[in-house]
């Protein structure tokens, strides 16, 4: 007869999560199969961690942090790319949530975002839509195609994505087509960051742990690079 409590006890054990065994996380079975390449968990985890590595390391990660992040991003079909440096996911037939695209949700410091309009509002092609600001200033993402504004979502986190939304929208099939950035002009822009971040990583090779002047420690790429510059590597992004 078999063991009933020692087959429990190590069924137990394998169904634990990488984050619980490495004692990360004080409790987490694993629902994934252990796939955790597209485990909404272990993005959340991996996220959390990248911003306390951040927090607590010196300026010279800043630029590895955020080479790390990109190089870890994939063409996803589960999310609909979108000009402008905007993402869509359909929740059914013409709605969706909007959000921002993580190629550049990668270099955003400590930010706030702003949805300009409230639900209700009828956004045309090309009119701004979203404000991001921080520190070092703001931009701003226009939008892409036709759309109505449901509602407004509070930076909703999409675990199975990894992405945040912004806001549930409605829109045709149509105009999110005309709206849409395929999979090989995804892989031009993700080219393109990893060549920005590459560039920064070169041109800092032996950055300190504090700015120039000796003071305020180094957490984000606005402080590195300057605001300024920051600014006109979001711009690039964003054109």
């Amino acid at each position: 007869m078999t063991d009933r409590t020692n087959y429990q006890s190590t069924s137990y054990e394998m169904l634990k999560c990488i984050w619980m065994a490495s004692q990360v996380v004080e409790y987490k079975l694993c629902d994934q199969k252990f796939d955790c390449e597209n485990c909404p968990f272990d993005k959340v985890i991996g996220n959390f961690s990248n911003q306390k590595e951040a927090q607590f390391t010196g300026g010279t990660n800043v630029a590895k942090i955020i080479s790390r992040k990109l190089h870890n991003l994939k063409y996803d079909h589960n999310i609909i790319y979108l000009k402008n440096n905007l993402i869509a996911k359909e929740l059914f037939h013409n709605t969706f949530y909007l959000g921002i695209n993580p190629i550049l949700t990668s270099f955003l410091d400590t930010v706030s975002t702003m949805l300009k309009y409230e639900r209700g509002k009828n956004i045309s092609l090309g009119e701004e839509v979203i404000r991001i600001f921080g520190a070092w200033g703001s931009v701003t993402l226009s939008a892409p195609m036709d759309f109505s504004i449901y509602d407004k979502v509070d930076e909703l986190s999409d675990e199975a994505t990894g992405s945040r939304w912004f806001a549930v929208i409605g829109t045709s099939q149509h105009d999110i087509l005309r709206g849409t950035v395929h999979e090989e002009a995804w892989g031009k822009m993700h080219q393109k960051a990893v060549g920005i971040i590459e560039g920064i990583k070169s041109y800092y090779p032996k950055v300190g742990d504090t700015m120039h002047d000796g003071g305020t420690p180094i957490k984000f790429l606005h402080q590195l690079v300057g605001a300024k510059r920051y600014l006109n590597i979001l711009n690039s992004l964003c054109s």
